[in-house]
């Protein structure tokens, strides 16, 4: 159910904050910041535990009025042994309105709960990332039933908080498997602490694992638990991320829209990053894209692709926003997606699942005309935040934000290679032009090629972009997707399209685009109720680009895999999993977006900087799979004999 509910704060007549829901108050009558710091701070032994690393990770199973992460910031914010990046990770299944939050939050915490509220999220089910301290503190809200989101959690945890109702007012928060699924992601020696001391919790907790100790509760409360992970024998079959340890130096090959992303992402947290390309500037081949469209992409199931697109646009709406004089290269004009024959049912479907209206709204043929400025052939779903942006300029705008960044123009990588010293080192025709213990490949059609991989099969597609004379399309307002798209552009014009173009072999260049033109102008056709008067206005300045599309349209991001050790083991491997397969260590992939690099670049990105450091992921674990490089490596080992 993508739609969440928000929960208005109530208070029970002694004036604790208090759920009707479950029947119980929020946190302890003796104070919310009191129970936050006697039972999850000091009963983590916090904040000696985190003094001196470079990152501490804390999982917390319930959210609620934010006091325990508030508490926590506070605590980070005075300690100057305080780690670098403080993560915060906790999932709430019915959060409250920003105004609660705001609101109840003890005084000393006030301005730090004014900002939480000015960043929270839509109400829409999975992670959300929230980010403060310029960068060095992160909290990630899972929302959703924790009994399906701790599962698909990827990550590594130094210390949990165990909140949430009474056991047996909320019994599904405390029940055995979920304790278990918080065990897979305890790094070793990592504390635990909650505020109840049932039998049935202890007795959860010592069979995941943990060893658990009996503590003094808070005020009224006789006892507490705390605990710490120290199995007796192993019984992961893969352990939890772990911190980065090595040089912060990283190369990654390719300045596109991925390339640029992932260099930025990895200059914020302090890294030092070489971006090659063979290009003598920035943003070539399909990332000169100067007009294309920021929007999610919604599907009744819900799928996987849809997941990604809405977790990549919210990010990317993130970043933009951060930007310096973003009206340069983004004209958040929204966008409406037609609805075609086979999904008559959207409006009773946003309905039932409850989206929020800023996100996504159905709108009729009036409607969508009022809105749009046009009449369009259908109703559809219209996209408040979509926008038209520049990738070009969002490229340039990602690296000049990046002091840390050093550009190379006119740089073709023509091979990969690992020395024993695990520094890998990049060479042209004349030697090695780049070096460092991580790179990132993400040049597009070459990708391939540089990783020496026979299972990364991509294909170039051809899209064209055709400019228009404003004519009968002067009042057009925002843009329309459908079979096509129509656009207004940053300066004033109108474009549309796209081509979705296999290149023949000795395929005549002046028939292609004379094709590619007239089949915008079709498309363009297509999405209006009345069929405008346009003309093509320059065919010599509209724009061509060739996209890198994988077999199954999804993008590569990920640790690369080592395919030689990989088959040399295919009879052990053929029932494994993607995380049984062994990578080349320190060489990362992020490619083959196809027509949604806008949307993913950013949460690609930040996936990959994650990985690299051994942060929580942005997104969830069947996502990471959906990306991972090395699946098709893993179906052929599926699918074939063992010799």
């Amino acid at each position: 159910m993508p739609g969440i509910e928000l929960e208005a704060l109530q208070f029970d007549p002694k004036g604790a904050p208090f759920s009707t829901r479950y029947g119980d108050v929020y946190a302890s009558r003796g104070g919310a910041l009191g129970q936050a710091r006697h039972i999850f701070l000091d009963g983590n032994d916090l904040p000696s535990r985190w003094a001196g690393r470079e990152q501490f990770v804390i999982v917390e199973t319930g959210f609620g009025l934010g006091v325990n992460f508030l508490a926590t910031w506070q605590t980070w914010r005075e300690d100057p042994g305080r780690p670098r990046r403080l993560h915060f990770v906790s999932v709430e299944r019915h959060p409250l309105l920003p105004a609660g939050l705001a609101g109840c939050a003890p005084p000393v915490l006030a301005a730090l709960a004014a900002q939480l509220a000015n960043r929270w999220p839509l109400p829409i089910t999975g992670l959300h990332r929230l980010v403060f301290e310029n960068g060095a503190v992160v909290l990630t809200l899972a929302l959703g039933d924790a009994r399906e989101w701790i599962p698909e959690l990827a990550l590594g945890a130094d210390a949990f908080y165990l909140d949430g109702f009474a056991p047996d007012r909320n019994p599904e928060m405390w029940e055995a498997p979920l304790l278990k699924a918080l065990a897979r992601l305890a790094r070793p020696g990592a504390t635990l602490a909650t505020w109840t001391a049932a039998r049935s919790v202890r007795e959860a907790l010592a069979a995941a694992g943990f060893e658990v100790e009996l503590r003094p509760g808070f005020e009224a409360k006789r006892h507490m638990l705390t605990a710490r992970y120290a199995p007796r024998f192993r019984t992961r079959r893969h352990e939890p991320a772990s911190p980065y340890r090595g040089a912060r130096e990283a190369v990654v090959v390719g300045a596109g829209l991925a390339g640029c992303a992932s260099a930025a992402t990895l200059a914020r947290r302090g890294w030092q990053v070489q971006l090659l390309d063979a290009a003598a500037e920035p943003a070539g081949g399909a990332s000169a894209l100067p007009c294309g469209l920021l929007h999610p992409w919604l599907t009744a199931d819900d799928s996987h692709a849809s997941r990604l697109a809405r977790a990549g646009f919210l990010l990317a709406r993130q970043h933009l926003a951060e930007l310096r004089s973003p009206e340069s290269l983004i004209k958040t004009c929204g966008v409406l997606q037609l609805a075609d024959n086979a999904q008559p049912r959207w409006p009773d479907l946003l309905r039932l699942q409850r989206w929020p209206p800023e996100f996504v709204r159905w709108f009729s043929p009036q409607e969508a005309e009022r809105a749009v400025g046009l009449r369009p052939r259908s109703g559809g779903l219209w996209f408040e935040a979509g926008a038209v942006v520049s990738a070009a300029a969002w490229c340039r705008a990602m690296l000049a934000g990046s002091a840390a960044v050093r550009w190379q123009g006119g740089r073709r990588a023509l091979r990969i290679e690992r020395h024993s010293s695990g520094v890998w080192r990049i060479e042209d025709g004349h030697g090695t032009i780049a070096q460092a213990p991580v790179v990132i490949v993400a040049c597009a059609m070459d990708a391939p090629r540089l990783l020496q991989s026979q299972f990364a099969r991509v294909r170039p597609v051809r899209g064209r972009l055709t400019r228009l004379a404003a004519g009968d399309l002067a009042a057009l307002r925002a843009a329309i997707s459908g079979q096509g798209t129509v656009a207004p552009t940053l300066d004033g014009r109108v474009v549309a399209g796209a081509t979705y173009e296999e290149v023949a072999p000795g395929e005549e260049a002046g028939l292609a685009e004379r094709t590619g033109h007239e089949g915008n102008l079709q498309r363009l056709a297509h999405l209006l109720a009345q069929p405008a008067s346009v003309q093509i206005d320059r065919i010599d300045d509209a724009f061509t680009a060739t996209r890198c599309v994988a077999h199954d349209r999804t993008p590569l991001a990920g640790a690369v895999a080592d395919e030689h050790a990989s088959l040399a083991a295919s009879a052990e491997l053929q029932g494994g999993h993607l995380a049984d397969l062994p990578r080349r260590q320190g060489l990362y992939c992020s490619f083959a977006l196809g027509s949604r690099g806008l949307t993913l670049a950013p949460l690609l990105g930040e996936t990959l900087a994650c990985l690299i450091e051994g942060e929580p992921l942005p997104i969830e674990r069947c996502l990471v799979r959906s990306v991972d490089p090395a699946r098709f490596l893993l179906r052929r080992l599926r699918t074939t004999r063992a010799e």
